[in-house]
């Protein structure tokens, strides 16, 4: 934000997410669908205004509308989490928005407390080597759930490595990326009519991808495995250009699907339930026939808030199919609002890449805005039939913490990297390894 014209857009965006959120809720209310003493969102909104003003006096400069559109999506999220508590007597709600306050919290941290964003290009084995340990720790100790062992108890509270992984993933990635972009992109090695990069080039990147899907594949999280292969392998096309890594990885995709297939019963059930839900809607495939009826259920402006019967039929609603109960009672308005929004937050990320003036910093921002696309994209076909169920959670849209925290840590780099950059100038050009001091 570089003016106070720009300020006060982005200020009225942010009241307009914040006023979306307590109209739901006040529609709840009336239905007797939602508690009225609920101080978490008084906090929560409260934390939103205090970060608004510390924008302005600190005269941020990023991109004020990252958070903006962030607020928008959160806040139908908090919505329709808290109607779909009231139908299933959960007692979640209250954690969650715990979660959403200490996010706001996270970005705020993030985007003031990190000094020079580029020196964490500087530990990229670290990463590499944190990412694994993380993933060998739930493999050890974690607890199964749905078929995949994803979580593990510290105290009363549910950890989700996998989660922080994806953060650490992406900072080896980022940096690996960039100190070797010339040699992955031109190769070193000819082998008949291919130039390839060498095995020490080469060599940490197929290291990394081969035991984080490795462990995936071990505990079972076959969703996430998938988001993380098309990570590796589109920041890979992203930054070389070079198709051979898009095409060579298609053949390997499919030979892991299959075996996938094969060796997980969990995976078996969500295919068939996926390719004929019909042949046993009472069984395995009734998760998917109950989205697929409120999915038609919602027509063009939807049954109303609070009134549809998805948010009560459709079994783990809350997390992995609560953009069902959106278009069943937002109706395909509402729905489409919501995947615009995702659209426009992605694009973002990108312009970010393209504002930043450094490679590292431009890889980064490019790897958040193709993570968060590929999760939304597989997670929203897997609601809509279009491909197996995942179950994945929605980024700031589904009950979960460990989710909502990680993704407003990487938010909050963004608009670091976006800070950092409106402060250097549009006409600096960052060289390989140089660092600005601001």
């Amino acid at each position: 934000m570089h003016g106070v014209k720009e300020y006060l857009n982005v200020f009225f965006l942010r009241v307009m997410a914040l006023g979306v959120l307590w109209l739901g809720w006040g529609i709840l209310v009336l239905q007797g669908k939602a508690p009225w003493e609920v101080w978490q969102l008084g906090v929560f909104s409260g934390l939103v205004i205090i970060g608004m003003f510390v924008e302005y006096v600190t005269r941020f400069r990023g991109d004020g509308v990252l958070l903006s559109l962030v607020l928008m999506i959160m806040s139908m999220g908090l919505v329709f989490v808290m109607r779909i508590d009231a139908d299933l007597g959960n007692k979640d709600l209250s954690m969650h928005i715990v979660w959403a306050c200490v996010g706001i919290v996270a970005y705020y941290g993030v985007v003031f407390g990190l000094k020079d964003y580029r020196r964490l290009g500087n530990y990229r084995y670290l990463w590499g080597v944190l990412a694994v340990i993380l993933l060998g720790v739930t493999l050890v100790f974690g607890m199964s759930q749905f078929g995949a062992t994803r979580w593990f108890q510290v105290g009363a509270l549910s950890v989700q490595p996998e989660e922080m992984v994806k953060v650490c993933a992406l900072l080896f990635l980022a940096a690996y990326l960039n100190a070797n972009k010339e040699l992955l992109s031109i190769g070193n090695i000819q082998l008949g009519p291919l130039s390839l990069p060498g095995r020490r080039v080469i060599g940490p990147f197929l290291m990394l991808m081969v035991l984080v899907l490795g462990s995936l594949a071990a505990q079972r999280s076959l969703g996430t495995a998938m988001v993380f292969f098309f990570l590796f392998v589109l920041m890979m096309y992203l930054v070389t250009g070079r198709k051979l890594y898009l095409v060579s990885s298609l053949p390997l995709a499919g030979v892991c699907a299959v075996l996938a297939y094969f060796l997980f019963s969990h995976v078996r059930v969500r295919v068939d339930g996926w390719l004929d839900p019909w042949a046993d809607v009472a069984g395995d495939g009734y998760q998917m026939a109950q989205s697929l009826f409120a999915l038609a259920a919602g027509g063009i402006f939807g049954t109303g808030l609070g009134q549809g019967a998805g948010a009560s039929q459709i079994p783990v609603a809350e997390s992995d199919f609560i953009f069902a109960v959106i278009a069943e009672e937002l109706g395909f308005i509402g729905a489409v609002a919501l995947i615009a929004l995702f659209i426009v937050l992605i694009v973002r990320c990108f312009v970010t890449s393209l504002r930043v003036v450094d490679r590292f910093g431009q890889i980064l921002a490019a790897g958040v805005g193709i993570l968060l696309g590929v999760e939304s994209l597989v997670i929203l076909a897997g609601v809509l039939k279009l491909f197996p169920l995942t179950g994945l959670v929605l980024p700031w849209v589904s009950l979960g913490g460990n989710s909502l925290v990680l993704h407003f840590l990487l938010l909050g780099l963004l608009a670091n990297m976006s800070h950092m950059s409106a402060r250097i100038g549009p006409g600096a050009v960052a060289k390989r390894g140089e660092v600005y001091e601001l």
